[in-house]
């Protein structure tokens, strides 16, 4: 089975030294979506979340097969407010 490495660019660089063995790179592609969700949820804690973030997925040679911007990991529904005087119903 193909050894996949995840490599996170938030803050700052993490680089996956360890990998994860699966089968495809679809599969990788869906591990990448669980991990930027996950990595988004501890964002959303701290009540800021930059969807320009991203995770890029490397083969076992190192070689990149998929770059996952956090952006396309989640679905954003509903108006965006920040929940001022200008927010309230009617206004």
């Amino acid at each position: 089975m193909p050894r996949f490495f995840f490599n996170i660019y938030d803050e700052v660089a993490t680089i996956d030294e360890v990998g994860v063995d699966l089968p495809d790179v679809a599969a990788a592609r869906e591990a990448a979506i669980e991990e930027a969700r996950a990595v988004i949820g501890e964002a959303v804690k701290r009540g800021r979340i930059d969807l320009s973030h991203r995770i890029e997925v490397e083969d076992e040679a190192r070689r990149p097969v998929l770059m996952l911007p956090f952006s396309a990991a989640i679905e954003i529904e509903g108006p965006v407010n920040k929940g001022g005087p200008g927010d309230l119903p009617g206004s």
